[in-house]
């Protein structure tokens, strides 16, 4: 986030293309959106929260699922722009999942099937978590490209590249298998 605090499109993170003028400003509409769907998703499975203050409860689905829509739309945007087709593909997945794992959350909680929803915002917010558990995966990877090819002529450059080909998909079967044991888990 650091880098997106100042605004300035020369510190970005994400090279920008000049051709779309839009590209940064979607960007940090996704980032932001993004952010504060990570930072108040948690909230959710805090059961005081649900069984006190089911009013409070509600109003941050809403806030989520609402942060949800507009990061995984200014993400399909942004995505578009990435350099690299397997990561375009790697974001256009996540954003599906989050749009589908969102709107199945909410159905059924408007149906009142409050068992289903909580299985789905489960879904979703280990779908919010994917670009967290990417970063921490990020490392290990890299030490184990290195561990297993050695480090090649251009250095841990070289490495990351290859690495950033894989990090969002790592991470998305990371937590598709955690979320998913855990499902199965509390059903048993």
């Amino acid at each position: 986030m650091a880098p997106y605090l100042t605004m300035n499109s020369g510190l970005s993170r994400v090279p920008i293309r000049d051709s779309f003028e839009l590209h940064y400003p979607l960007l940090l509409v996704h980032i932001y959106s993004s952010f504060i769907a990570l930072a108040i998703g948690w909230l959710q499975f805090v059961p005081r929260l649900r069984e006190r203050k089911p009013h409070i409860h509600r109003w941050i689905g809403r806030g989520y699922l609402t942060m949800v829509t507009i990061g995984s739309v200014s993400g399909l945007v942004v995505g578009r722009y990435t350099d690299s087709y397997t990561r375009q593909v790697a974001f256009l997945i996540l954003v599906v999942l989050w749009i589908v794992t969102g709107w199945k959350g909410y159905r059924y909680a408007r149906r009142r099937q409050f068992e289903e929803h909580r299985v789905w915002m489960i879904r979703s917010y280990a779908v919010t978590l994917v670009a967290a558990t990417a970063r921490i995966v990020t490392p290990l990877c890299i030490l184990f490209y290195i561990a297993n090819k050695g480090l090649p002529d251009g250095g841990v450059e070289v490495v990351l590249a290859h690495v950033m080909e894989v990090n969002i998909f790592l991470g998305l079967v990371i937590n598709i298998l955690i979320t998913e044991w855990l499902i199965v888990k509390k059903r048993t």
